[in-house]
């Protein structure tokens, strides 16, 4: 496919107001910044793609006023001719607002922008229109071949996907032909990829890692249990504890029976100290009531009391309000009194007598008229006057009548409050009477008890100490037993001894086997490793020689000696981050070769910012260039 472009027209469109230039294999554009170079371009990715030249679908082409604000009402309009393969085409987009008056309103409002598309002057619809253009070339694509920027300003992940798909795949064999070193794990291979093959290697060799890294703690742990001990001094220690043992136990089974009797006696002082608390509960039980009985009373008028204070507070609220409307009753009446004096005096005004027209006196019947309407009207009113007054009247008396009896409800609830808070008073100084306790000093039972109590625990006295030594003898005891304990320990240990020796020999031929196993794991790893860097570079070979002047660095080396995917551009080795404008431009320009002859096509190449470039560095190209300068012009200027 070889695309060009011949002719563009561009009305409205941001900066621009109306420009046509015919284009040819080279065209520079020139002018001082700001004079709508860049706008060129981005009206014909506008006209082909609904987008900018930096692919952005969202930026404003709208012109604008000298206060920076848009146009409204304009239509924007960009075509194109262009020439496919020898056959010529004219695109046509234009962009129109959306005004629309809603029901109710007198003004219109804008509702969005409309497109509409022309090819060779017939109207089509967007997706038509999209998938013409579509058979032309792709927008990707596109991008890609007519723009030096578009290709690097990519992520690398995206720069190294395309790159990959510009050559064929690299085998396995195609690898293992360059070295044959790599011989060795071409059988496998045939099975396995190098991925699952590093991937277990890797896993097999963590866990041996783990496995010699726990391995001398084990061993550690194990020679632990080596015993280092006198055996024969243990024997004669082992012997000589178990006779002190037998001695105590004769001298505990002696002193057991002393204590079994003054058990006896303890069990019978806890049986009459159970027989005392018992007659002091049961005499308490009828004080405890009576005290019961007393609160229960002093409840009672403590509730009662608390709801005579709610009473006296709803009668006192409603007795205020009855008095405030007493009192606006009142008011009413004297107002009532003064209105129906002031009525009694009016008097007919001479003026209502006259014609409002020409001021001169109404005939006889006209002015009786007048005058018996206002009689009857001033009469109305008086009637009206007393008639409220009565029924306020009515009203002031009822409301005394009901303070009254308001105020007599209040005084018989606060003579009841009184009474109650003096029940309430009156049970607590009750209540406060009454012992703690019943006094039971005189009673025959607890003298009994007590004295009985008092007797057997002078009994415990006199037959000694005997529970205290024997705890003594039986504390011993169990020191002897504890000490024996230790020193079977360390006789069992003899016996252990020569497992333990066993087990560590076993450890210790584990260690070393696996030492072995993990330098065997290490050479296939390193193996594998050197046949992916080969793979590597056979890979980044194939791809560098579609280019001229770039090459790409397709994989890094890690800390670890690992290889790690990437992707940057690099002219004579300097990055492409590290080169000025001009030699980026020429970088772009080899890519599109590149690109180009790949894919059989060409297309416009736009160089935007072509004065950082000499001339002689730009290379013989297929496409088509369109180079925009920046230059001391007031104006665009053309030149083919």
């Amino acid at each position: 496919m070889n695309l060009r472009l011949k002719k563009i027209y561009i009305e409205n469109f941001k900066g621009i107001k109306q420009l046509a230039i015919d284009f040819q294999e080279k065209t520079i554009i020139s002018g001082q910044n700001a004079t709508g170079k860049t706008t060129i371009m981005d009206s014909f990715t506008w006209l082909l793609f609904n987008k900018d030249s930096e692919g952005k679908s969202d930026f404003d082409i709208r012109p604008n006023d000298r206060e920076g604000d848009p146009i409204d009402n304009v239509v924007i309009k960009v075509s194109a001719v262009l020439k496919a393969d020898g056959k010529e085409t004219l695109f046509t987009k234009t962009q129109e607002q959306n005004w629309v008056k809603k029901k109710g309103s007198e003004v219109s409002q804008l509702q969005g922008n409309i497109n509409k598309y022309e090819i060779n002057e017939i109207p089509k619809t967007e997706k038509d229109y999209k998938a013409y253009i579509e058979e032309l070339m792709s927008e990707e694509l596109f991008k890609l071949i007519t723009s030096p920027q578009a290709f690097t300003s990519l992520k690398w992940k995206d720069q190294r996907t395309i790159l990959l798909k510009l050559v064929s795949e690299v085998t396995d064999q195609d690898v293992i032909a360059t070295d044959e070193k790599f011989i060795v794990i071409s059988q496998t291979l045939q099975e396995f990829s190098v991925d699952d093959l590093t991937a277990k290697a890797k896993k097999a060799l963590k866990e041996l890692n783990k496995r010699q890294a726990e391995l001398p703690a084990r061993i550690d742990e194990a020679s632990k249990g080596l015993v280092q001990a006198d055996f024969s001094e243990c024997e004669i220690q082992k012997a000589d504890l178990e006779q002190q043992i037998r001695k105590l136990e004769e001298q505990e089974t002696s002193a057991a029976k002393a204590g079994e009797a003054i058990a006896q006696v303890n069990n019978a002082i806890m049986q009459k100290q159970f027989d005392l608390g018992e007659l002091k509960r049961t005499a308490n039980e009828a004080l405890i009531s009576q005290k019961r009985e007393i609160q229960r009373r002093i409840d009672d008028a403590g509730y009662a009391f608390s709801g005579l204070i709610r009473d006296c507070e709803r009668i006192e609220k409603e007795i205020q309000q009855k008095e405030e409307l007493l009192e606006s009753n009142r008011t009413f009446r004297e107002a009532l009194l003064k209105n129906h004096k002031e009525v009694q005096a009016m008097q007919m005004d001479p003026n209502n007598l006259c014609c409002p027209m020409c001021n001169q006196t109404l005939p006889v019947d006209q002015g009786e008229i007048k005058i018996a309407e206002f009689q009857a009207n001033k009469q109305k009113s008086l009637e009206d006057i007393v008639k409220n007054g009565k029924q306020t009247a009515t009203n002031i008396g009822n409301l005394e009548g009901e303070i009254k009896d308001l105020n007599e409800r209040l005084d018989v609830c606060k003579a009841n409050k009184i009474e109650q808070n003096k029940k309430k008073t009156a049970a607590m100084e009750e209540l406060a009477a009454l012992p703690q306790q019943v006094e039971l000093s005189d009673n025959p039972k607890y003298q009994f008890l007590s004295a009985e109590i008092q007797k057997l625990e002078n009994q415990v006295r006199e037959m000694g100490t005997g529970s205290g030594y024997l705890n003594q003898l039986r504390q011993k005891k169990e020191e002897l037993i504890a000490r024996l304990d230790r020193v079977k320990a360390t006789l069992i240990g003899k016996e252990n001894n020569q497992r333990v020796q066993a087990r560590v020999l076993e450890l210790q031929q584990e260690q070393r086997t696996t030492s072995q196993l993990i330098a065997d794991q290490e050479r296939e790893l390193f193996l594998l490793e050197e046949f992916t860097k080969a793979k590597m570079d056979l890979l980044s070979s194939r791809i560098n020689a579609k280019f001229k002047l770039v090459n790409f660095r397709l994989f890094e080396t890690q800390i670890n000696g690992g290889y790690k995917e990437t992707c940057e551009c690099m002219v004579n080795g300097v990055p492409f981050s590290s080169l000025n404008t001009g030699h980026r431009v020429v970088a772009g320009l080899d890519i599109i070769t590149a690109l180009q002859g790949i894919y059989e096509v060409s297309a416009p190449i736009f160089i935007d910012n072509a004065e950082s470039v000499n001339d002689f560095n730009i290379p013989d190209m297929e496409g088509q260039l369109i180079l925009l300068k920046v230059s001391e012009n007031s104006g665009l200027e053309v030149e083919v």
